[in-house]
């Protein structure tokens, strides 16, 4: 049994932590708001207030005019954390390429580095991201909290471990062991589609709700869904893996078909290959001619020129898409739904995804629930892996 001491402990400790969440999310926080919204008295608050102005991870701002009028008691200030008091390194492994950044307490980017996408040897691979968390340590590492790494697959983050990956090479590898041996700091992995969810609840860009799905279309199609700040996973560390649920059979070969086959970028450019050898793409065999290749980008740029083709697949891509995401929506009924995609900066994208999804919402589900489309930014991933580091290793200690 524990003892009285060890109990008052464990309660600052706990006080202390929801405290330090509630100052990094909410703007312009004052010592009489915090006591409200924990439900501590104030002279709890001010005490672990001066305790972190001692030590110089808070400092306190004047209030803006329009919420000085608000509130309440003497000179009244605001507290926030100082943005040098913490730094994190956030990197994302992903399937175009590899993202980092350096980020402050304040989510501000000090330095950011764009590589290629990683090599398919491990080794290889993890002396790659060596070389480009170097490019980013600070010269002060005093602050340094760590660094994140995100990747797809399914990712133990307890053990630090890769379990599967669609980079088959890397299985099985304790990637956040082996960075850690060769970098001497704190290193943390998790799922890419995941820490990306969490981005939109640490940077306060979430509509207000902590509580969504979060549906990503890249190479492959995944949902993984945040519930009171906290992204849901099951004992297999995925993302939801939306992409390997069933949609349709092959009555040609007898096979089924998943999301991933119908309504991902990858199923988007097999139909324009396609296409392609069958003559009805002319404009992708003159792209093809001078660059050896297709990508997203040759695509959407035709798609914007109406060329017939393209347009036909990109439509019956997010038609699927957009099947998909009425299942996700008609099985849990979240309030608000983000999606994240590249092809989504087209506005006409976004209307075909949502023409399917309303027409395949159930009940109330038309009105009810919100789309939400985040724009393009191709640091979301790493800034996610950089705010995980800050909640595991500040916010939560």
């Amino acid at each position: 049994m524990q003892d009285k001491g060890s109990n008052l402990i464990e309660t600052r400790r706990r006080n202390r932590a929801l405290l330090k969440n509630l100052i990094f999310r909410t703007p312009d926080a004052t010592r009489t708001q915090m006591a409200e919204i924990l439900h501590l008295t104030k002279p709890t608050i001010t005490t672990s207030v001066n305790e972190m102005l001692q030590e110089g991870i808070l400092e306190e701002i004047p209030l803006p005019e329009d919420k000085l009028k608000q509130a309440s008691g003497r000179h009244p200030t605001s507290i926030a954390f100082r943005a040098d008091a913490g730094l994190a390194i956030g990197v994302e492994l992903g399937p175009y390429t590899t993202e980092a950044v350096l980020m402050d307490l304040k989510g501000n980017i000090r330095t950011a580095v764009s590589e290629q996408p990683p090599n398919v040897s491990y080794n290889i691979m993890l002396e790659q991201l060596c070389a480009m968390i170097r490019m980013l340590l600070p010269k002060d590492t005093g602050h340094l909290l760590g660094a994140g790494i995100g990747l797809p697959g399914f990712i133990n983050n307890e053990q630090g471990l890769i379990r599967k990956t669609p980079r088959a090479r890397w299985s099985g590898y304790p990637l956040a062991a082996d960075l850690e041996a060769r970098l001497g700091i704190p290193v943390m992995i998790d799922n890419n589609v995941r820490l990306r969810a969490l981005e939109q609840v640490m940077n306060l860009q979430n509509a207000g709700s902590d509580t969504f799905a979060y549906f990503y279309i890249s190479k492959g199609v995944a949902c993984p869904l945040m519930v009171g700040g906290q992204v849901l996973s099951g004992h297999s560390y995925g993302s939801g893996e939306l992409g390997h649920a069933l949609m349709a059979s092959d009555s040609a070969t007898g096979t089924f078909l998943s999301v991933d086959d119908l309504a991902s970028e990858r199923a988007l450019m097999e139909r324009c290959q396609r296409d392609l050898l069958k003559g009805d793409a002319p404009e992708l065999r003159d792209i093809l001619k001078k660059y050896g290749k297709f990508d997203l980008d040759n695509l959407l740029e035709l798609e914007r020129k109406q060329v017939p083709a393209i347009t036909r697949n990109f439509k019956e891509t997010l038609h699927y898409a957009g099947i998909a995401l009425a299942n996700v929506v008609n099985l849990i009924n979240p309030e608000l739904v983000i999606v994240d995609a590249y092809m989504m900066q087209e506005p006409m994208n976004r209307d075909y995804l949502l023409e399917a999804a309303h027409k395949n919402f159930y009940g109330l589900n038309e009105e009810e629930v919100k789309v939400s489309f985040v724009p393009l930014d191709q640091s979301r991933g790493a800034k996610g892996a950089a705010y995980y580091v800050i909640l595991k290793k500040f916010l939560e200690v």
